[in-house]
């Protein structure tokens, strides 16, 4: 297996940017060209990568609500959108999602915090009881990528369903898919 790619230490432990990198071209390569986000500590160096794409739109929100209202409204607007948000702010956005439903505004979201094991953060707690629920309550698709090797694969599956269903669909990163492996 090739060695991966450390990307900058964040929390007590350091992202995979190759896995990171192909996250980007896989983004590219499905013709996402506008990215709604709330910096947070698993998607901020994609974001980052994102922010440095002449051909990518970033929008920095304050509030994950408003970043599935913008990231709907660049669909409306032409382009094919993606919002990088932690679990928590899916929770925060059950209605503005509800109503892009409604409306058939197709989205694709690429969320950290699921409800897999390896959480350092007590405060995540409640968030990792609701994004799957509320996901189902929505009756939003999502797979959950449990290594990086797995998300182009995934983004690509994603977002072909984004375009057929006219809807929201999901990958949801647990903390350890993103990362370099920590040592024993």
């Amino acid at each position: 297996m090739p060695e991966k790619q450390q990307g900058a230490l964040r929390a007590g432990y350091a992202h995979d940017m190759t896995a990171l990198n192909a996250i980007h071209q896989a983004l590219r390569d499905a013709d996402i060209s506008f990215a709604a986000y709330l910096p947070d500590t698993l998607n901020y160096p994609l974001a980052r990568l994102l922010e440095t794409d002449p051909g990518m739109i970033c929008v920095n929100c304050a509030r994950e609500d408003e970043g599935v209202a913008m990231a709907m409204g660049a669909f409306l607007g032409g382009r094919w959108p993606v919002l990088l948000t932690e679990g928590s702010g899916l929770g925060l956005s059950a209605l503005i999602l509800a109503r892009g439903i409604v409306q058939r505004t197709p989205l694709l979201i690429l969320a950290s915090h699921n409800s897999a094991l390896g959480e350092r953060h007590d405060y995540i707690a409640a968030t990792r009881r609701v994004t799957e629920p509320l996901l189902d309550a929505l009756n939003i698709p999502y797979v959950i990528a449990m290594s990086g090797e797995q998300a182009p694969l995934l983004i690509r599956e994603a977002q072909l369903s984004v375009r057929g269903d006219r809807r929201p669909v999901a990958v949801l990163f647990p903390r350890h898919s993103l990362h370099v492996p920590e040592a024993s």
